[in-house]
């Protein structure tokens, strides 16, 4: 890995998204993994979500199901990282500065992505970003025309297109009420952050390249382009680092604050264990088979197997979790490659293990 300025900070804002995630009961990928790698959330962290839960009406909490019914909470983390928002308060006063259109962009992220992957080299640039936005039933239509996306999905997309500045006021309201009940665990989050920088800094000053691959889990090829690499803590995350990149060459690690203790409690058996389960299911070895020819986009690889594009990304989660699938993004298309050597060293394990009990 060649070398780049690696920086490490905490950032309570991310927290706070990815806790919107989870009261929305929208991470099923990151749950699954938790179940699949046979570790429990940490306590403390469901203890906070219930508390949350309960000091917001049922209107609210139908409001957050709306906005973030989605594995990631994309559609805001671009506004953190651009605007530098370090204050929970103050994102919902980001987004009401912005202007309909531009919030709607915000709002319609994952729509895009998802178009973006569909049709190849329309979406790579902001001005194509613009084109598709301006000429609204061209984008409705393609929307409506849309296989990966869900009927409900599309529907609120179509609502955020047909009613940009409704949709942003709520929005906004949502963001006010929910940073009012969750400013009195920012502290204590951070506090947990903070032990994990410390932890972190020393493990990739060691070796850095070590520390993204081993530790993070992160293909080194993905941070090619790299000059600048953010590391942040999350609490919420625990044991899943989430990629993003703002900018051609500056990438944003935001990785779980309990990986360690996951990982130091993986032992040989409970390798064998999480291979197993993975392997139990048809459509992951139908997932397995496809890659062994050759790489494939996500969108290409639920087409061959008969899968919507959620319940691959779902089945390619369990199979990132233990190694046996890697991905590159090119572009803006992430492409899934098959670890053969990896899957050989399971297998080899998983021998020795059952052989020599």
């Amino acid at each position: 890995m060649k070398k780049v300025k690696i920086s490490i900070d905490t950032n309570p804002v991310f927290e706070m998204l990815v806790s919107l995630n989870r009261i929305a009961d929208s991470d099923q990928m990151e749950s699954s993994y938790f179940e699949n790698a046979g570790y429990s959330p940490h306590p403390r962290m469901t203890e906070i979500i219930e508390e949350i839960k309960n000091s917001l009406s049922l209107f609210y909490r139908q409001e957050i199901v709306f906005f973030f019914s989605k594995p990631v909470c994309s559609l805001l983390w671009e506004l953190v990282i651009s605007e530098k928002i370090r204050d929970v308060s103050q994102l919902s006063n980001m987004l009401a500065a912005l202007s309909d259109d531009v919030a709607l962009r915000y709002l319609l992220a994952d729509v895009i992505d998802v178009l973006c992957q569909q049709e190849g080299e329309i979406c790579q640039n902001e001005q194509a970003i613009e084109a598709m936005l301006a000429d609204r039933p061209a984008f409705e239509q393609r929307i409506t025309d849309c296989p990966s996306l869900s009927s409900a999905d599309q529907e609120k997309a179509l609502e955020f297109l047909r009613y940009p500045a409704d949709a942003k006021q709520r929005l906004v309201r949502l963001l006010e009420r929910y940073a009012q009940v969750f400013a009195p665990y920012v502290a204590e989050l951070e506090t947990l952050d903070h032990a994990e920088m410390e932890k972190s800094r020393k493990a990739y000053l060691a070796n850095a390249e070590t520390f993204i691959t081993s530790y993070l889990k992160i293909n080194v090829n993905i941070l090619e382009p790299a000059k600048r690499i953010d590391l942040i803590p999350n609490a919420f995350s625990e044991i899943l680092t989430f990629v993003l990149q703002p900018e051609k060459d500056r990438f944003v690690l935001i990785y779980g604050t309990f990986i360690s203790k996951k990982r130091s409690r993986e032992k040989r058996s409970e390798e064998r264990k999480q291979f197993f389960k993975v392997l139990s299911e048809e459509k992951r070895v139908d997932i397995i088979k496809s890659l062994a020819v050759k790489p494939a986009i996500g969108s290409d690889l639920a087409k061959q197997i008969g899968l919507t594009s959620a319940t691959a990304s779902y089945h390619l989660t369990m199979l990132l979790g233990i190694g046996l699938v890697e991905y590159e993004r090119i572009g803006q298309k992430l492409h899934y490659i098959l670890n053969k050597e990896m899957l050989k060293d399971l297998f080899d394990k998983a021998y020795q293990d059952l052989v020599n009990q």
